[in-house]
């Protein structure tokens, strides 16, 4: 698990991030760096936790479902989601 803490100083606050070791599926691991194209186990685990995350909190958004009226207004026409979710794609790593 990882552990955060506050930190409060002169500058403000600083989170300070501890490592942990964890035993992961290595062919899941390599499935998500392979479908991602990220080449560090770091970057394909915290993309995983983030999709995880995002998908978590839309199951909880929709489990009330919404009178149609509702959903008519829900959604801004100018809305990209394919534009959000190219920008949420992790980088692949490029050799140098």
């Amino acid at each position: 698990m990882i552990g955060y803490a506050l930190l409060y100083g002169r500058t403000g606050r600083t989170i300070c991030r501890m490592k942990t070791t964890i035993d992961i599926d290595e062919k899941k691991l390599a499935e998500v760096m392979r479908l991602t194209g990220v080449r560090s186990r770091k970057a394909a685990v915290d993309y995983a936790l983030t999709s995880t995350s995002r998908m978590e909190r839309l199951h909880k958004l929709f489990e009330k479902a919404l009178p149609d009226e509702e959903y008519r207004d829900a959604l801004d026409p100018a809305y990209d989601l394919m534009a959000i979710r190219r920008k949420d794609r992790p980088k692949p790593h490029v050799a140098r």
